[in-house]
């Protein structure tokens, strides 16, 4: 099969029109055409259905087989691709969060400072999405948080770099401000500002207001850390969040909270991932790091 047709045929199945896709490559339109005609002849099918009694073109059962399987195809020579530039480039790469990583990279890239020519990094802000590039082998290693001692996959290799509890944060002139530790009691009915959905401080607040019974809380979300530290810092709402994420904020005041729930850092491998020669390397030396002067052993 030759892959240009499957790349012809694949614009082809979502824009419809062999005039789209031969204006989209530059190509004319009876080359499209004859790609077409060269994949059903080499299937024995038929993928598209022509009739001029239908409005539009529209995929067979068997184009719509061969759009799905095309685009993984297409997808993993993509990714291919890239790996291999990658080994030409001797490109490593090390994902995490801005917050957390604002915390441990300062620390950690002095120690292993010869890799600094290859790397490259992967920065998101939710620490779900970066497990799941991790899961998909779009990353290889990386810094995240998360709301349990134990990150629950089979592919995970996880050092545990930090543990700690989450706290309440207010402006200078909150009522609670000059309190060293509350109850939930105290605040049961106070508004609160948090990261949204898709966070793992979302999840660690939901988790936490279900298990103090406190229903229907009075919550408000936002996106970005530096959001909801502003909003807390120039309001009487209060920040659910976990200390590390702070980045020396002089306007809000931390308050203990009683029996808090906590909040956990780890670095993440993926153990099943195939790696470069030199990605390896860096893994087992960034790993080395940890173990050695911030790893948290149980």
């Amino acid at each position: 099969m030759n892959l240009q047709d499957l790349i012809y045929f694949h614009h082809l199945s979502e824009s419809l029109s062999f005039t789209a896709t031969a204006d989209h490559f530059y190509i004319s339109q009876p080359s499209i055409s004859m790609a077409l005609k060269r994949l059903e002849t080499e299937l024995d099918t038929i993928l598209i259905d022509r009739r001029k009694t239908l409005k539009r073109m529209e995929l067979t059962s068997s184009g719509q087989l061969l759009y799905k399987s095309a685009e993984t195809i297409l997808e993993i020579i993509e990714q291919t691709k890239k790996q291999i530039k990658d080994i030409k480039m001797e490109a490593v790469y090390f994902g995490f969060l801005p917050t957390i990583g604002g915390h441990f990279l300062p620390q950690i890239l002095p120690k292993i400072s010869r890799f600094t020519p290859s790397l490259k990094f992967v920065e998101e802000e939710s620490s779900d999405v970066m497990l799941k590039l991790i899961l998909q082998e779009k990353v290889p290693i990386a810094i995240l948080g998360h709301p349990t001692p134990f990150i629950m996959q089979n592919k995970i290799k996880q050092l545990l770099l930090r543990e700690e509890e989450m706290s309440l944060w207010v402006s200078a002139n909150h009522p609670l401000a000059n309190r060293e530790i509350v109850s939930v009691t105290d605040i049961k009915d106070q508004v609160f500002i948090s990261l949204s959905e898709g966070y793992t401080h979302q999840r660690i607040f939901e988790k936490w207001t279900q298990a103090n019974h406190i229903k229907e809380p009075n919550i408000v979300y936002a996106k970005e850390i530096k959001t909801v530290q502003t909003i807390a810092a120039s309001t009487h709402m209060i920040a659910f969040m976990s200390e590390i994420l702070l980045d020396d904020r002089k306007d809000l005041v931390k308050v203990k909270l009683k029996d808090a729930p906590k909040f956990y850092v780890s670095l993440v491998i993926n153990i099943e991932s195939k790696h470069s020669l030199i990605q390896q390397q860096f893994n087992d030396a960034l790993m080395a790091v940890i173990q050695e002067d911030f790893m948290i052993r149980p």
